[in-house]
């Protein structure tokens, strides 16, 4: 059964009705059917599961163990798996755990931009306002302002919008899928996807709403199938997809107790025999006995297709506003006469739609409906994507293939030169004596003798004894030992080494170094190995940026009456959702997920510049903070955060030492001002004296009235001088004052700059 099979879908709502619907369903599980292209796969993807745990068939070895059609018996070796798949596999599981999940959520609205602009024109009007403010207090008339409040320039408040600036819708988006992620165990299922991945080639996930919380589930890639277009990368963006699964009758009715009716449940109760019809699971004879019925296995299909629905627009004129408005109108809507003489009119278009059914148990349909939750465009309304999402590593222009299977055929010639190895072993008996049985001397057994020839290396012979001769042909050596053994090591270890570098995963890459490779050969050849492999986590990567992005478009779906909560965060620490519904329904989200691989690159560089960074003065907080961290960019905003407390610090030291500077020769010049007036002083008293001595030559009477006069007049001298130092010194030791204030004034500024610094770092962590 094709394409051709499959029933119109381009069918007004009330001609599709239960045959119509019950004919899509099976038509579909039919396509998949088809060929039996389906179960052949099962089959593959199951013997690659096999493989990983190393599980072997004996069949990949017939020519092996019987190369002439007859198994060999009594060989001393066994075929076994000895595991060069696994470990690698296991590598690459354990990589993925490390490497860090950096998802950001953006606004795709159009009025983004002028909301950003109006936020910006907002901050730098206050800013401009409160140095007004400042300006004319400063004059003198108080504006209850604080004077020593910083202004920002418009230039620096632009640099930091374009650099840092958040919509605050895009802040509750990444809110809001952060909560997804604990609540839905995202981690943790993504590594079970992962793992998928690798073993299989292939990985599926369902997303939607359930219990009106988004929901998100990893499927078995045995059991999906889906659109084969060769163009097709995503499973959301094909036509359709089913789930196939295998499970007992009561879980079934468990599941679907609100979907099936009485009789549907009485009928999956009672057993059946296989010629009714119905889907076993490796089917055991069906029987009448309630044991056997109550562990058969029944088959469940989920199929999801997208179909064509007819939708309006409706123009008409608002009686209140005399404004042309447009409307959507469902199909079906008759235009009221009222409103055609008024001018309106109703266009048609034909739009996708998706649409889900079930099958149970081959006989039995149910849930065949569009499906609540559409994911649809607010551009677009044409637009729709599957619920199931998954894709392949490499299948375009040819059949798909996995790591696993790349390494299928290292892994079955290693275990064949393992097992030719271990016959060789077991068949090399090194180098023997043979000796005559008659020389074994007289009443010794055999038994001695040999126990002779294993403790001492000695054989002791009688040749006395009769009938032995002493001719040297009855002594030789036989060489029993198996020269192949060394060329099964090395063919092993050849084998071992092709199979990493063709799944990019080296010896280096897993630990082995070896004892004469230099750090730098080492490095290198991980390098070179995780340029390899980048490419099954890129494209992985980009699933999981389809898959938030289906989750936070169908909890839009699920919150319609808004959303709030409080959530654990990975580290320990808790954040608060609270959303409006309208502002989540209307948001056009866009998720953005990081180069992972880049990204720790990078990560480990800087951290490597740990220590150089102490060096230069960085602090331990600042140091620890970074080596927490697994975002490249949560490191890069705190660097730069870093960096402008630096470069604000270091222009205060500066000016600090400037007006230091400025202070000192201040200083230095009031200690030269006071040392002229002790100089003045002691002049002055000079001058005295000498005209003192002068006068007593001439006038002895007068000169002791004069002296007594010269005394007052320089004790008052005197006095105003020691006034005039005293200022001098006091000037002095108020800049020094001074000095040690403003030193103390620009550490208590940098402390309350550090302080704001923390707490707006805190800030932006609860942000984001």
């Amino acid at each position: 059964m094709g394409y051709d099979k499959i029933p119109r879908q381009k069918l007004s709502i009330t001609k599709k009705n239960k045959e119509w619907r019950e004919g899509c369903v099976e038509a579909y599980i039919d396509l998949s059917n088809s060929g039996s292209g389906f179960s052949k796969r099962r089959t593959e993807l199951r013997d690659l599961y096999d493989y990983y745990n190393g599980i072997i068939d004996d069949a990949d070895y017939n020519y092996v163990l019987k190369p002439y059609g007859k198994s060999r018996k009594n060989f001393p070796s066994q075929m076994r798996n000895y595991p060069i798949i696994k470990p690698i596999i296991d590598l690459l599981l354990g990589e993925k755990s490390k490497r860090p999940l950096n998802y950001t959520v953006t606004v795709q609205n159009s009025d983004s931009i002028s909301i950003k602009e109006n936020a910006k024109s907002e901050v730098i009007f206050k800013n401009l306002q409160q140095h007004f403010m400042q300006s004319v207090q400063n004059q003198g008339q108080e504006m209850g302002v604080d004077p020593d409040q910083e202004i920002q320039l418009p230039k620096h408040i632009a640099d930091m919008f374009e650099s840092s600036y958040v919509d605050n819708r895009a802040i509750l988006g990444q809110k809001s899928l952060n909560y997804i992620m604990q609540e839905q165990e995202v981690y943790d299922k993504i590594q079970k996807a992962w793992f998928h991945y690798l073993v299989s080639g292939e990985v599926y996930t369902h997303r939607g709403v359930r219990s009106a919380e988004p929901f998100y589930d990893i499927l078995n890639p045995i059991d999906v199938d889906y659109d084969l277009d060769p163009d097709l990368e995503f499973v959301e963006d094909g036509d359709w997809a089913l789930v196939r699964k295998y499970s007992h009758a009561s879980t079934i009715i468990d599941h679907y107790y609100e979907e099936l009716t009485e009789d549907q449940i009485l009928e999956l109760e009672e057993p059946r025999h296989s010629e009714t019809g119905g889907s076993y699971l490796n089917a055991q004879s069906p029987s009448n006995d309630e044991n056997s019925n109550r562990n058969r296995l029944l088959e469940v299909v989920n199929v999801y297709w997208k179909s064509r629905k007819r939708i309006g627009f409706l123009t008409y004129m608002d009686p209140e506003t005399g404004v042309m408005e447009e409307e959507e109108v469902e199909d079906g809507f008759r235009l009221p006469q009222e409103l055609k003489q008024d001018g309106a009119s109703v266009e048609w278009k034909w739009v996708n739609e998706v649409w889900e059914g079930t099958r149970i148990d081959g006989r039995m349909y149910i849930n065949i409906n569009p499906i609540a939750n559409q994911r649809l465009s607010l551009d677009n309304p044409s637009k729709c994507k599957l619920p199931i999402n998954g894709r392949r590593y490499s299948d375009i222009n040819s059949k798909n293939i996995s790591l696993v299977k790349l390494g299928v055929p290292y892994q079955l010639n290693y275990n064949i030169y393992k097992y030719r190895l271990e016959v060789a072993v077991a068949k090399s008996k090194d180098i023997i004596a043979q000796f005559d049985i008659n020389m074994i001397p007289k009443k010794w057994d055999m038994d001695k003798f040999m126990y002779f020839v294993d403790a001492t290396g000695i054989a002791w012979v009688d040749y006395n004894k009769e009938g032995v001769k002493l001719s040297p042909q009855h002594q030789s050596v036989l060489d029993m030992s198996i020269k192949t053994i060394s060329q099964y090591i090395e063919l092993l270890n050849s084998i071992a080494i092709e199979w990493e570098k063709i799944s990019g995963v080296s010896r280096q890459r897993q630990g082995e170094i070896g004892a004469y490779e230099g750090k730098a050969s080492s490095q290198q050849a991980i390098l070179q190995s995780s340029h390899i492999t980048e490419d099954l986590f890129r494209k992985f990567e980009r699933l999981e940026q389809r898959d938030f992005q289906a989750l936070l478009d169908y909890s839009k779906e699920a919150w319609l009456t808004g959303k709030k909560t409080m959530y654990s965060m990975p580290d320990g620490t808790t954040d608060f959702l609270d959303l409006d519904s309208m502002d989540h329904l209307e948001s056009n989200y866009g998720i953005f997920v990081s180069d992972a691989g880049k990204d720790q690159e990078k990560l480990q560089n800087i951290k490597g510049l740990t220590q150089a960074m102490m060096q230069n003065g960085t602090k331990p907080a600042a140091i620890a903070e970074m080596l927490d961290s697994d975002s490249f960019s949560e490191i890069k905003k705190n660097l730069k955060l870093a960096d402008k407390a630096s470069e604000e610090l270091e222009a205060a030291q500066q000016q600090a030492q400037q007006e230091m500077q400025q202070q000192q020769m201040e200083a230095a010049q009031m200690a030269q001002q006071a040392q002229s007036l002790d100089n003045e002083k002691d002049r002055q008293k000079d001058i005295e004296i000498a005209l003192i001595n002068a006068e007593s030559k001439n006038d002895p009477e007068g000169t002791s009235l004069a002296l007594e006069k010269m005394m007052k007049d320089f004790d008052i001298k005197e006095r105003e001088l020691d006034l005039k130092t005293a200022e001098f010194e006091e000037k002095i030791r108020g800049s020094v004052e001074k000095e040690s204030i403003d030193r103390d004034s620009n550490t208590v500024k940098r402390e309350g700059d550090q302080i704001k610094q923390q707490i707006a770092k805190e800030n932006a962590n609860k942000r984001n």
